[in-house]
């Protein structure tokens, strides 16, 4: 299922393009669809328009060279108008009365003759007088006669010396019209009707006892040409106007049958939306579990090359420390041996002393590595900081090497951890040195930054932008980017890929950023920019000359770190109490007076020291604090700590700078008085 992932992410990327073509075409071919019956309307109604407008037209030609006939030249005789009238209803059965008119619309001739109760005037006069004054055959509206049938006239001049004389008209049944619609081969369920310019109806296919009624009975238009009749049907309709007559002609078909398509092409895109949703979703989940599958892997990589780089650290720590015990095993044992030659004693406890440093140092950069916070930043005067690492610095680099320090005389200190500057540019030589196989030189140049004239905004206030540049082979732009990523390494080695993280974390942690510049085959530049400091170095004198108070409490959960404080202190601190946990510690110091200060240290079961510290300031703010540690998460973790700390293995020297160091958050008792002296007792 893992290596048929990718396939189904392929198979879906292609599947959903298509299918969403697909049902835009689907839904395309279906609008067409409907588009095209719209218009077999439209040409239904145009032809049948054609064929009654043409049965019509015949109607009145006829009736014209009736009107031409010599037999009615006025006056007429009524035995050869009754004659005439005869014959032409032989003719023309669908007329169903032949009569001649006045020019007043007075019935003059009729055929059938009229009862002699009937009236002699046109019931469609509108129709008579324009025949009247136009002078061409017309055709009447629908009307129902004296006899309550419907019927409509076609009526023609009868024109002698380019007057009209008198109206021959011919009264015709609408069956006439309503067999052109049914015989017109209309499809099943579809039908159609004709209406006068008084929209009355003329003939319908569905209906036969409409006719000369106004249209309305028949059905109603609703919206467009929607059209419903009273039945309950609804209809799709389109009408064309009859040539050379005010009558319509409209056609529909059934809407169900119209609306078909339109609810076709809903369904399809409905059934292809809910199955692009559904492969969308698939194609989703499949690549949230592909994407975790190679986020795994990396992880799993990336793990494998932390073990590996922790494993080279580890070890290079076991033989750094190996070496220093050996000092401290042999120190012992020569000590033990020869108690009395104070030379050699003096001798081993100077090479204990210097691996004691060793040590220190050793530890503090392996701490560095996880350095999150600037727990132990301080004031640096950078020129003496220089002249001090400057063995330190020609040791990382090798014989091929030239190594050049240019700092400015008015160059600002800077505030930042002394250990983490020093490892930061061991770790930029080291790199310079991997560079140049060859040989070359090394740069460390320096400059003073005022506030806002450095164009990157992630830095704030007056900066020091230490530069180290060098002759080696450069980096390419693609690795430039990924340079501070950790274990990223171009070298052939394949080093562990850590040395420009921690000088990134180190920048990072003290407030400032690392810059990278490289022009490949000519040099890497790398600048760290770290803050100004404002702040006065703390010194000390000798520990016999310090300050320190004469009773003081120490507090460590470690039996041996506790008896060795209070070795360390033996005669310079008149009174030490110790305590073992926080808890007793509160307890001391509510039921012991002359407590002058407390020294406690930070990682403790139950009661850590940060949490000691912040009570002991709560119950009695004017007691001084220093905390101790060799390791802690909460300060690396960026916790606030308003008291000093002192790194353990610290000297009684840099104790005492802290027991002297000001408390930022020591409140003002100038002009307090304590009501209860015994507080503190």
């Amino acid at each position: 299922m893992i290596k048929a992932r990718p396939a189904f992410l392929l198979l879906c990327a292609a599947l959903i393009p298509m299918l969403v073509l697909a049902a835009l075409m689907g839904w395309f071919v279906i609008r067409e669809r409907q588009t095209s019956i719209a218009n077999g309307i439209q040409d239904r109604a145009l032809l049948l328009s054609a064929a009654v407008s043409r049965e019509l037209e015949i109607q009145i030609q006829l009736l014209s060279l009736v009107a031409e006939s010599p037999r009615l030249d006025l006056p007429v005789s009524r035995s050869s108008f009754a004659e005439t009238a005869r014959r032409l209803k032989a003719k023309a059965p669908q007329w169903e009365q032949i009569r001649v008119t006045s020019g007043d619309g007075d019935i003059v001739l009729s055929f059938p003759p009229l009862r002699p109760s009937a009236s002699r005037k046109v019931v469609d006069q509108e129709s008579h007088d324009r025949v009247v004054s136009s002078g061409v055959g017309v055709v009447g509206n629908v009307v129902t006669g004296p006899g309550g049938k419907a019927a409509f006239p076609v009526r023609v001049p009868i024109q002698r010396d380019d007057r009209t004389k008198a109206v021959l008209s011919a009264v015709i049944r609408p069956e006439m019209i309503a067999r052109i619609l049914r015989d017109s081969g209309l499809p099943t369920g579809w039908s159609a009707w004709v209406t006068d310019s008084r929209d009355r109806l003329v003939a319908a296919t569905a209906v036969s006892n409409l006719e000369a009624r106004p249209a309305s009975e028949f059905g109603l238009a609703v919206e467009g040409d929607r059209f419903q009749l009273f039945d309950g049907s609804s209809l799709q309709t389109a009408s064309a106007a009859l040539e050379g007559t005010p009558w319509q002609v409209r056609v529909g078909l059934p809407s169900a049958v119209y609306e078909r398509p339109a609810q076709q092409a809903i369904l399809l895109l409905t059934v292809a939306g809910a199955l692009i949703a559904l492969l969308c979703a698939l194609a989703a989940m499949l690549l949230y579990r592909e994407l975790r599958a190679r986020t795994a892997e990396r992880e799993s990589v990336a793990n494998w090359q932390r073990m590996d780089a922790l494993g080279k650290l580890t070890g290079q720590a076991a033989h750094d420390f190996n070496n220093l015990l050996m000092v401290f095993q042999s120190g012992v044992e020569g000590i033990e041996r020869r108690r009395n030659d104070e030379e050699r004693v003096t001798r081993l406890l100077g090479h204990m002393k210097e691996g004691l440093t060793r040590g220190k140092n050793i530890t503090r950069r392996l701490l560095s590595f996880a350095k999150r916070s600037n727990q132990g930043a301080e004031h640096i005067e950078l020129l003496p900081k220089f002249e001090e690492m400057a063995p330190l610095l020609r040791q990382a680099l090798n014989d091929s090497i030239l190594i050049d320090v240019d700092l400015p005389a008015d160059l600002w200190p800077i505030h930042a951890d002394p250990v983490g500057l020093e490892i930061a540019l061991i770790n930029l030589l080291t790199n310079s040195r991997e560079a140049m196989a060859n040989g070359g030189k090394v740069t460390i140049t320096a400059r003073n930054v005022s506030e806002g004239s450095f164009e990157d905004k992630r830095v704030q206030g007056p900066i020091v932008a230490i530069t180290v540049t060098d002759t080696g082979s450069g980096i390419s732009s693609s690795d430039l980017e990924r340079i501070f990523e950790p274990f990223f390494s171009t070298k052939e080695n394949k080093s562990p890929g850590l040395g420009l993280t921690q000088v990134h974390g180190f920048a990072l942690g003290s407030g400032g950023i690392i810059k990278g510049a490289s022009l490949q085959g000519h040099g890497s530049a790398f600048t760290l920019l770290l803050p100004k400091s404002n702040a006065p170095s703390l010194t000390g004198g000798n520990a016999a000359d310090a300050n320190f108070p004469q009773c003081l409490l120490i507090v460590d959960d470690t039996p041996a770190s506790l008896d060795s404080a209070r070795l360390a202190l033996d005669g310079l601190v008149a009174d030490i109490i110790a305590a073992r946990s926080g808890s007793e510690a509160l307890e001391l110091l509510q039921s012991r007076a002359g407590i002058e200060a407390v020294i406690s240290d930070i990682m403790m079961p139950g009661m850590s020291g940060i949490e000691l510290a912040e009570e002991i300031a709560r119950r009695w703010p004017e007691l001084p604090v220093v905390l101790m540690t060799g390791y802690s998460d909460k300060l690396e973790a960026g916790a606030a700590v308003s008291h000093p700390v002192v790194t353990k293995p610290f000297t009684t020297k840099e104790l005492a700078a802290a027991l002297a160091a000001p408390r930022p958050g020591l409140p003002d008792l100038t002009n307090v008085v304590r009501l209860d002296q015994s507080t503190r007792s």
